[in-house]
């Protein structure tokens, strides 16, 4: 048996009308917005990379230093794990200086002049 073209079309809209949870069903709790990275525009306090050193280009250092190492930026910075709060610019933390050894470590074995 055949449905009626307009049939067919108005059991195709109604099918996901059923799918949908009743108005009436729990409510999913209000989402608090997240807060944002509070990282600044200008950098104070960097010793291992140039002052002059562009926004995105350090925070692709940074990202990358983190996910290499496993570890947040808190883990460095005395900052919140949402980096929402604290100061990047402390060097309360330790591992801090021993990031910033490693970093000297590396550019210079890359800026090195390789032997022929």
């Amino acid at each position: 048996m055949k449905l009626p073209h307009a049939a067919a079309l108005a059991l195709c809209l109604c099918l996901p009308l059923g799918a949908q949870e009743p108005a009436d069903s729990a409510q999913a709790p209000p989402t608090v917005p997240a807060k944002r990275p509070n990282i600044p525009d200008h950098f104070t306090n960097l010793t291992a990379l140039p002052n002059t050193i562009a926004k995105p280009e350090l925070m692709g250092i940074m990202k990358q230093i983190a996910v290499t190492m496993k570890v947040r930026c808190s883990y460095f910075h005395t900052v919140s794990d949402d980096l929402s709060e604290g100061n990047f610019a402390s060097d309360e933390k330790p591992t801090k200086e021993e990031a910033r050894k490693l970093m000297r470590l590396i550019q210079q074995a890359t800026l090195a002049p390789t032997k022929p």
